[in-house]
This record gives structure tokens, sequence and C-alpha cells, in this order.
């Protein structure tokens, strides 16, 4: 029997994907992808459309979202999944309908600052409305750095993080970990720790200081706190040789083991043939249901 296709960790319009809920749709079906989740950053406004345009197909789909939660002293992403839309509990829904209005903040806070160290002839070209006019859905980073290329300041998006959307960046005051496992828990939903070994808001990042034999106390930690599952297949950790470390980090804390592409389209660099290319048995559906049901 062959491997049934999941791709469970992807991005709309609705916060930083190049393409719409039912584009995305399309895509699956294309390639042959019939387990799908949508987990847009910080949002649940592009589910209604996802689900609804996965009723005709013969499509597995549920709804998702990836929080960005603060935990210690950095910022880790957290995705969930829940059964069907209904379970979602409004506490949660306005809770993250607020995340939208703070990402509204910092990028008007952030388009100032960047407004003041780009070349004096740009100066006060970056309007807010102009970014959020083409970000469609959920305010990023990734938005401003394709309006500052429009407005010719930078060649590409690239160097829009290399020369400003670092040094510059405004952090905003996010969601703590264990608030966010247990709205997501209150739902029925299945919290799983996104990426923990890529580069930013991961467990493991030796550049500021969170060292891989650290990952243990820290993954035990958010396990009492509630978390169900480790995100163990990840591009960056095939990359790295690290998927069978984090197999093993998931197994020994009774972790439920899920993976994807982290599909976003043209802003990382992702065509579409790699959709629903990850290499797993989709074990990990049986699990959420038995969560679900609970």
């Amino acid at each position: 029997m062959p491997l049934r296709k999941s791709e469970i960790h992807m991005h709309s319009i609705f916060s930083d994907g190049e393409f719409s809920p039912s584009e995305l749709i399309n895509i699956a079906e294309k390639n042959k992808v019939s387990i799908l989740s949508l987990t847009d950053h910080d949002t649940f406004d592009g589910i209604p459309e996802f689900l609804q345009s996965a009723e005709a197909t013969e499509i597995t789909a549920f709804p998702g979202i990836e929080i960005t939660v603060k935990f210690h002293d950095f910022n880790v992403h957290m995705l969930a999944y829940f059964k069907d839309y209904e379970s979602i509990k409004p506490e949660l829904r306005e809770r993250v309908k607020k995340m939208t209005e703070t990402r509204e903040i910092r990028m008007r806070q952030l388009i100032e600052r960047v407004n003041e160290v780009i070349p004096d002839r740009f100066q006060g070209t970056i309007e807010f409305e102009n970014v959020k006019r083409g970000a469609e859905g959920v305010l990023a980073r990734p938005h401003l750095a394709r309006e500052m290329m429009r407005l010719g300041i930078v060649s590409s998006t690239g160097q829009a993080f290399e020369r400003y959307l670092v040094k510059y960046n405004v952090e905003r005051e996010n969601l703590d970990a264990q608030t966010a496992i247990t709205m997501v828990r209150e739902s029925g939903g299945v919290p799983v720790l996104a990426h923990p070994g890529e580069r930013s808001y991961s467990l493991i990042c030796p550049e500021k200081g969170r060292q891989p034999e650290n990952a243990p106390v820290l993954l035990e930690e958010l396990r009492e706190m509630g978390l169900l599952g480790l995100e163990c297949h990840y591009p960056y950790h095939e990359r790295m040789g690290t998927v069978d470390y984090f197999i093993d980090l998931a197994n020994s804390f009774k972790l439920i083991v899920t993976g994807s592409r982290d599909f976003h389209g043209f802003k990382t660099h992702q065509k579409v043939n790699i959709f629903g290319t990850t290499k797993m048995e989709p074990v990990f559906l049986e699990q959420f249901q038995e969560v679900w049901a609970t």
C-alpha cells in the first residue's frame, strides 16, 4: 500500500504564504496529498475557506494554527491541531484575534524605526497601509520586506532582513507557553512544538545559547505543561541529519511524532512540487483522532 501523503504545516495568504486556502487544496489534489492542515501564524481567518474547499474532495482536512509563544526568555513556534472549527473555543479565538492586533501595533513601530535608518531619499516612503494591503492577512516582517523591495529600497527580501529587519526588529510580547498549551488542550486540540532544531523560534539555537544538551530538560517541562507532539521531520532537520535525534527525543517523552514542509511558497523559495513530500507514515493522524475523541 503506497504512503498516504500529508502536509500539516503550511501557510496561506492569511499569514505569510503565497497561496489562498482553496489554492492549497488544489495543489494538494494535484500532488495527491490527502491529509492537510492549514497552520497560519496567529490566525484562524483562513480556516473556513480551507475546510469548505476541502469538502468536495477526498482530502482529510482539519484546522490548525502556528502560535508564537514565550518560553523562558525566548520565543518558540507551537502548532496546534483541532478536530473541527466548532471545537475551537471562543476564548481561544478571542485570544488569537488579540495577537493580530499586537502584530499590527508592532508593524507600525517597526516601520517607524526602518523609515529613520534607510537612505535619505527613501525615508518616510514606507507606509503602513501599503504594507497591510500587500499582506492580505496577518502582518509579518516578510510583508514589510516585499514592500521595501517594491519601493526599490532593497534589491531582495533577503537584503531587507540582512540590512534592516533583524537589526531594527521590534519584539512583541507573546502568549506564554503554559497559557497557549492549556487553551489548546481546553479546545480538545493537539499542541505540537514546531521545528525544534531550526535556527530561530526553536528549542535548540546554539548561536543564541540554546544548546542541544538542554533540549531534553526543556522538552520535559513543555510535556508537563501539556505538550503532546514534536515536529521531527522538517526540511532543516533533514539537511542537518537530526531527524532521528528528534524522533528518539519524542519517543522518550511519549510525544506524537509529526513532520511537514512548512510550506509557504515563494517566500521561502519553495516550489509546489515539494508540497506533501515528507517521507513519513501518517500515524500521527490516528494519534490526533484519539486526542480529539477524549
